[in-house]
């Protein structure tokens, strides 16, 4: 199995999509071998020391953008040097199979979860039988391609045991908790699949179906136990869709926490529907008691007409209530803003501005990371909305491979919001400064240029070059955002 690197820095987040491929493999007496490129420079040598042992296939995750144009490398390397078949799965794979399967380095596809199509594959070549019927598996036959679609979906609570052994855990644990900042022993962990919400910009109502899946809170705070004990882990990166769906999982995962005294501290995700409706003062408490220091939510919009475009079904008196009453219960937060929506106009930009400005005021201690800029992705509602207003997408693997909103045209950012929209990413690294309280000259010096930003956002000049000082945001980022 492969796992592409998806950036040039060290690996943070597990290799978690070949993980749990890997598992059943492992479990039905198969040998598997995990190459992540993002832990070694030697990947080639390994990678072609292996292809010698002439395995059944060798497996790729795929997403959208760089992730893809080191899959095809390495997929390349594997036809150039053997006939072993290739297998590519991921987000990517499973929401365009049929142009994946296009490419000639591409042998198979796994369209959805991987842990029942990969295994029945692995089965079907070991044993020289037929896979043209296995659900979620796509095929070539000549220059045709055909592929069969998810039909179930898995039972967290049956998976098998992550075969953690099969990689080097040290290489994913960061030296730092998510949830504080504080040091400490940190990883990355999931409890469930999917999410219930529409969100426009997300792939999870065409992947998943609109279908959220959580593991049992007593088998969770298992494993998390055996992390604790067989690591040392002393903190949690959750890194759910949306971990609060289930509010009876959430409480007994918060029970079985406090009472089994593990001692840790817990970043994860949420809703600010879902504190305003669903989570009281008590239940806060718990989840402070249990761990949950800190907690990230999506606003991605200031204006009520954005976040309905983009189907958030969340409200700006949601956003205030979530942030007073997190202060209130002693749980940080952290809020994510995306610009550039289609026909998002400068006014609206203005809009989610002001909203920024109005929580910092509300709560100087949020966290309000750069605002992501808008990315159509296949099997999106607001991917097809951007095709309508002019986007082209790429048309092959190789173009997909190359797809960074950098280089993206999109027809509806004029010059001028494509200039807020810039400036506004690097400012509000200095915004988020001004109550942090390190004490490095370079920290000193952005809390004081933060205070001219907020003066700046007030009177909508957008236009001044923050990117000259980006400098320092280099120099505090990975103390502030990780």
């Amino acid at each position: 199995m492969f796992y592409p690197k998806l950036e040039t820095t060290k690996p943070r987040l597990l290799p978690m999509s070949v993980l749990t491929v890997a598992a059943p493999l492992v479990k039905d007496g198969f040998s598997v071998k995990i190459i992540d490129q993002r832990a070694g420079d030697d990947w080639k040598s390994v990678l072609a020391r292996e292809l010698k042992d002439k395995p059944l296939f060798v497996g790729f995750s795929s997403k959208t953008g760089k992730q893809i144009m080191n899959a095809l490398e390495a997929s390349h390397l594997v036809k150039e040097t053997s006939d072993v078949p290739t297998v590519w799965g991921g987000v990517h794979a499973s929401l365009l199979p049929a142009e994946t399967l296009k490419n000639k380095f591409v042998d198979f596809v796994i369209v959805g979860e991987g842990e029942s199509p990969v295994l029945k594959l692995a089965q079907a070549l070991r044993e020289k039988k037929s896979y043209e019927a296995i659900d979620g598996l796509g095929y070539k036959k000549g220059n045709d391609v055909f592929y069969n679609p998810q039909k179930t979906f898995v039972n967290l609570d049956e998976a098998p045991e992550i075969p953690y052994n099969l990689i080097n855990i040290e290489n994913y644990i960061e030296n730092y908790s998510f949830a504080t900042g504080k040091p400490g022993r940190n990883i990355a962990f999931y409890t469930s699949r999917g999410c219930p919400h529409r969100c426009g910009f997300c792939y999870n109502k065409e992947f998943n179906k609109s279908k959220w899946r959580g593991e049992s809170a007593e088998r969770l705070v298992e494993r998390m136990k055996k992390l604790v004990k067989d690591y040392g882990i002393t903190a949690f990166e959750i890194e759910d869709d949306e971990f609060f769906v289930d509010m009876n999982r959430a409480k007994k995962v918060c029970e079985f926490l406090i009472k089994e005294k593990l001692n840790i501290e817990i970043f994860t995700t949420c809703r600010v529907n879902y504190v305003q409706q669903r989570m009281d003062d008590d239940l806060l408490k718990l989840c402070f008691e249990a761990g949950f220091k800190s907690l990230a939510f999506g606003v991605e919009s200031g204006s009520p007409r954005v976040q309905k475009m983009m189907a958030k079904d969340i409200t700006n008196e949601q956003v205030f209530d979530t942030v007073r009453r997190l202060k209130k219960a002693g749980i940080g937060s952290k809020y994510y803003f995306i610009a550039g929506a289609p026909t998002e106009t400068i006014k609206e930009l203005y809009e989610t501005a002001d909203l920024i400005r109005a929580m910092k005021k509300t709560d100087p201690d949020i966290i309000i990371p750069p605002w992501r800029i808008f990315t159509p992705y296949p099997g999106t509602e607001l991917y097809a909305s951007s095709r309508e207003l002019g986007f082209k997408p790429p048309k092959s693997l190789e173009e997909w491979s190359d797809y960074d909103f950098r280089k993206i045209k999109m027809p509806w950012i004029s010059k001028k919001a494509r200039s807020v929209i810039q400036n506004g990413i690097y400012s509000i690294s200095f915004l988020s400064l001004q109550n942090k309280g390190g004490k490095s000259f370079y920290f000193r010096l952005s809390r004081i240029y933060g205070k001219t930003v907020d003066f700046r956002w007030k009177m909508r000049w957008f236009y001044f070059p923050e990117k000259h000082f980006i400098f320092l945001i280099k120099k505090i980022k990975h103390e502030i955002y990780g």
